[in-house]
């Protein structure tokens, strides 16, 4: 699930308890919310494909209850059922290929929200079909990032940033009493190498003025290979079994740090700049989407507080 450079910046009350407390949490749920680890509560669940209900822990199914939530919002564009395709087409692996038509007809007929039973009553869990699987790989990173957020403003932290890579907490405001500036990559920018150099090297396009927020960034540029003549991302297309094609090439929302921006920015642009801007609209969240010919999407949230500063960028009318 973590498989960048994660960092937490504390600008008050910077013990070695408060930092423990909150990798210790992000190790857990790492543990916990991962496709790729084969012990983990959701690999476990996932294993369990069509034989019943399974027992899950609460995180698990409080990000199930909400990519629930998002895949009902987002007319099925974003969906945590996408498992068998993320894996079938193995982006970012030492298996990634472009699979044939047949796996790919086959992983879709996988895809069954709508078929899952989550009683939160019983705290468990069934998938009705042997073979599906739900991918967190969306959620668990702003999930996370809110979990430590909550450890920190517990402790007495007033100001802070968690960054988990693509998820940027902000705690309160800076220390010197004004906005977080939260930066939007530039998703053509050269990354150099990868790790904290990249992170650290990474030119932006504008940002945001964020306080007590979090903002999650999904984009095509990170993790892809090229076959064919061509370059294929990881954000999957539910509708087609394909990486999306839509013109935008990365979308990036702001929320309230008490909620979970990381799903809304993957559906945001799974849905393209017209629809992901309507869906960002209705639920509040300031977005940024950029496209291939170098024009920026705002919601209206986002006309009020994001920050143009690269000429070369221009807003859509």
């Amino acid at each position: 699930m973590f498989q960048s450079v994660c960092s937490i910046t504390l600008y008050d009350h910077a013990t070695d308890e408060v930092f423990a407390a909150c990798f210790e949490r992000l190790r857990g749920l790492d543990a916990m919310l991962s496709m790729w680890k084969t012990d983990s509560a959701l690999s476990r669940l996932n294993a369990a494909a069509g034989t019943g209900p399974v027992k899950v822990p609460p995180e698990l199914a409080e990000n199930l209850r909400r990519g629930l939530e998002l895949a009902e919002l987002s007319g099925g564009r974003y969906d945590p059922t996408v498992g068998p395709l993320v894996k079938l087409w193995g982006v970012g692996t030492n298996y990634q290929r472009v699979p044939p038509a047949s796996g790919i007809r086959d992983a879709l007929a996988l895809l069954d929200r709508r078929g899952i039973i989550l009683d939160s009553a019983a705290g468990t869990v069934a998938l009705p079909r042997a073979g599906m699987s739900i991918d967190f790989g969306s959620q668990a990173k702003g999930y996370s990032a809110r979990e430590a957020g909550r450890i920190l403003a517990s402790s007495g932290v007033r100001s802070a940033l968690v960054d988990l890579g693509g998820c940027v907490l902000a705690l309160g405001s800076h220390p010197s009493g004004k906005a977080w500036k939260i930066g939007v990559q530039d998703p053509f920018a050269a990354r150099g190498e990868r790790g904290e150099r990249a992170a650290r090297d990474a030119r932006i396009i504008g940002y945001f003025l964020a306080r007590e927020s979090l903002v999650s960034t999904s984009g095509i540029y990170e993790r892809f290979f090229r076959a064919d003549g061509k370059t294929w991302h990881h954000i999957m297309d539910t509708t087609t079994g394909y990486p999306v094609e839509n013109g935008l090439v990365s979308a990036t929302v702001l929320l309230d740090r008490e909620e979970n921006a990381d799903g809304p920015c993957l559906a945001a642009l799974a849905l393209g700049a017209g629809e992901g801007i309507a869906f960002a609209d209705r639920l509040g969240a300031a977005a940024v989407l950029l496209d291939r010919e170098k024009r920026v999407y705002l919601s209206a949230a986002a006309k009020e507080n994001f920050v143009l500063t690269d000429a070369s960028w221009s807003v859509a009318r």
